[in-house]
């Protein structure tokens, strides 16, 4: 039998140039299994995703408010409580730390500078996606700080509604009086971790 030397030694060239691939290894030759299954090998491969998310706590209330007593005409009795004549509501960003998904967060008010005798109640909603209420809470002369909301995990909200009331502290206690000018009582809303 005649053999061709030249198209035989041809096609045994071209058989060895030829990449060789294996069960198990991926294009990229990794070896990490994507081509199929290998001795029992599971058939996949992984990634590491690091993503960076800074911490955000923001949040923002109605700035100004204002509220007028109307002076009993009767001796003995106290001012009445009136609420801000203003809409009031307040918006909130706020997330924790992803490496402790049970941490909570707690919007608190304070104020340093009620005057003697004179209360404001505050109440807050809670956002929408985690928290609770504590209802109407009070800030005196006395009292400085209050919880509003507890139990705040990742939140974002618009429009929630906040309610501010001023009268009197007691019913036996008169508050201090101002005069035309009225005066300025700051009340600051922080977001704070949840104790």
């Amino acid at each position: 039998m005649k053999h061709n030397k030249p198209l035989l030694i041809t096609s045994l060239l071209a058989l060895l140039a030829t990449p060789i691939a294996f069960a198990g290894d991926d294009a990229n030759g990794s070896g990490s299994g994507e081509g199929g299954s290998t001795n029992g090998e599971t058939v996949g491969d992984t990634q590491t995703a690091t993503i960076i998310v800074p911490e955000v706590s923001l949040i923002d209330v109605t700035n100004t408010v204002s509220a007028t007593l109307t002076a009993p005409t009767d001796a003995g009795d106290n001012f009445a409580t009136v609420a801000v004549t203003e809409a009031t509501n307040y918006a909130i960003s706020a997330n924790n730390d992803a490496a402790n998904p049970n941490q909570t967060r707690k919007i608190v008010a304070t104020s340093t500078n009620v005057p003697l005798g004179w209360k404001f109640g505050i109440t807050m909603a809670a956002p929408t996606a985690s928290g609770a209420s504590a209802g109407e809470v009070f800030l005196t002369n006395g009292v400085t700080s209050v919880d509003t909301v507890t139990g705040i995990k990742n939140v974002a909200n618009h429009g929630l509604a906040l309610g501010i009331n001023v009268g009197p502290e007691d019913a036996a206690t008169m508050p201090s009086y101002t005069g035309a000018g009225g005066q300025a009582v700051t009340i600051v809303y922080t977001i704070t971790a949840d104790q």
